[in-house]
């Protein structure tokens, strides 16, 4: 288990993400935010949700 570095919620870093919203935020997670495996579900939920609708460079 470790805390999320964005919320400090408890949380499994080795579980896969099944949500598109949070698959998207893995996907900045790893390649723009240089912090994978630190955020949480809900943080990589929220950060792919904001990304897809701002961040069009990614999600033509």
């Amino acid at each position: 288990m470790k805390n999320c570095s964005i919320c400090k919620a408890a949380f499994d870093p080795a579980l896969k993400q099944t949500d598109p919203a949070a698959e998207a935020g893995a996907f900045m997670a790893q390649g723009e935010w240089d912090d994978e495996g630190e955020l949480c579900t809900q943080c990589l939920k929220s950060r792919g949700i904001l990304g897809m609708m701002y961040c069009r460079e990614f999600y033509g």
